[in-house]
């Protein structure tokens, strides 16, 4: 065994290889998209959009540039490749953003592969339609070399994304249309993706031709957002099933992604991959900044709820008040109607016994002299609900006939009385008048 292999051998363990990497064109860049299995086509904020959906690019509102190093280790000979992002909104252009990525692979042997794309991405809303839809394209340029022969390909790409309230977003993209390369590698991809509080789920349908395969991943923040664990299941390139793995760090305005893949057979084969990714966003607020932020943001967001609910505690106490002084009032009616209608059925006796005894009196009446019954004696006391404009003097004209005996409707109400008026609304208990000898 050389001193080569002894060293693979060795590095198995920690970076296990995901793959024989003998076709360039189904490699992707960036550590974090690596990661999460290449389901990147809806993941936004993130520079390293410009090499799978430019739509995304306008998501980006300050200059980044992101720099990756990666390697790969397979059976033939190990890979290395390089990545570039760098991503730039327009000046005096609304949502409007340019980027340029650059990707570069080299396996020990000679061969080799380098693209470029130059991306734009903007966003745009339709009527009716509550969210902006994202769209962008870019122009690419592939080179493909080994030791027997090198093509070189030009094409574009493109890309369309939307998201709807409930969170959930999809996204369609066309790339690598590309001619020079002697075949077609066209590819369609839809992608989708779901976010639960903090747990971001990806899953992108690729398809190429006739075959076609789901990557899928998953990226859990933790630390508020300090920190990203992700995990996806992606292309296995010359056989070989993997799990990728991956760590980001979040120290705006530098973030770090680190990825690498874990094979299912055991850690005794010799295929994967392993990369750093690090960028910097100009212009963008710290970490810290950023947290004590959210913090202050998260606080007025409370004290506008406490305001409210303030707000809402008053208006409930004034219709309380209110329905109590209503209560109060419809009480008072209440007793009146229910005085009333015993009076009412008091005369209605009354009446009944005076057409009883009419009846007899016409049915056996009398040869000498008819007898008239005596007028039904007024009944006392009486209730009477105080009118505006009323006086005790005026009451007492109305039911005495002698406004001076207004003190004898005083002395039954006095908690009905204020500054010498009755109270308006309030229900007077009207007390039977004096015998004629006290009145002389």
């Amino acid at each position: 065994m050389n001193k080569s292999s002894l060293l693979a051998l060795l590095a198995a363990p920690l970076f296990p290889l995901f793959g024989a990497a003998a076709d360039f064109t189904a490699l992707r860049p960036c550590a974090r998209a690596n990661a999460l299995g290449t389901a990147f086509t809806t993941v936004t904020d993130d520079a390293c959009a410009v090499f799978y959906n430019p739509a995304n690019l306008t998501t980006l509102a300050d200059l980044e540039v992101r720099l990756e190093t990666g390697r790969r280790l397979t059976p033939a000979a190990p890979e290395g490749e390089v990545s570039l992002a760098y991503v730039r909104p327009i000046p005096d252009a609304k949502d409007l953003v340019a980027g340029l990525g650059c990707y570069s692979i080299r396996q020990k042997g000679g061969s080799a592969a380098d693209s470029m794309v130059f991306s734009m991405g903007s966003r745009t809303v339709i009527k009716y339609f509550q969210k902006p839809i994202f769209y962008g394209g870019s122009l690419k340029i592939m080179s493909l070399r080994s030791l027997e022969k090198s093509h070189l390909g030009l094409g574009a790409e493109g890309g369309v994304q939307l998201e709807t309230n409930a969170g959930l977003k999809t996204a369609l993209v066309l790339s690598n249309a590309l001619f020079g390369l002697g075949k077609s590698l066209a590819t369609i991809t839809l992608g989708n993706s779901y976010r639960i509080k903090d747990t971001l789920l990806l899953a992108d349908l690729r398809a190429q031709g006739s075959y076609s395969e789901i990557f899928m991943g998953a990226e859990q923040s933790l630390l508020n957002g300090l920190l990203q664990a992700r995990a996806g299941k992606g292309l296995a390139l010359g056989g070989g099933d993997y799990l990728a793995l991956g760590l980001g760090i979040n120290l705006l305005p530098w973030t770090i992604d680190l990825t690498w893949s874990l094979p299912w057979s055991g850690y005794n084969r010799n295929y994967g991959y392993y990369g750093v990714n690090a960028g910097y966003r100009f212009g963008s607020a710290g970490f810290s900044e950023k947290l004590v932020g959210n913090a202050a943001r998260e606080a007025e967001t409370l004290k506008a709820e406490i305001s409210d609910l303030r707000t809402q505690r008053a208006g409930l106490e004034s219709s309380i008040a209110a329905y109590r002084v209503n209560k109060s009032i419809l009480e008072t009616d209440l007793t009146m109607m229910q005085g009333r209608r015993r009076e009412a059925e008091n005369n209605i006796k009354e009446l009944q016994v005076q057409a009883l005894d009419a009846r007899y009196t016409k049915e056996h009446p009398k040869p000498i002299k008819r007898y008239a019954p005596p007028p039904p004696p007024e009944r006392w006391p009486k209730l009477h609900k105080a009118a505006p404009g009323e006086t005790l003097r005026s009451i007492a004209s109305k039911y005495y006939g002698n406004p001076n005996l207004w003190e004898r409707i005083y002395q039954a109400n006095e908690k009905n009385v204020s500054r010498g008026l009755p109270v308006e609304g309030a229900l007077l208990t009207i007390p039977p008048p004096p015998p004629p000898e006290e009145t002389k």
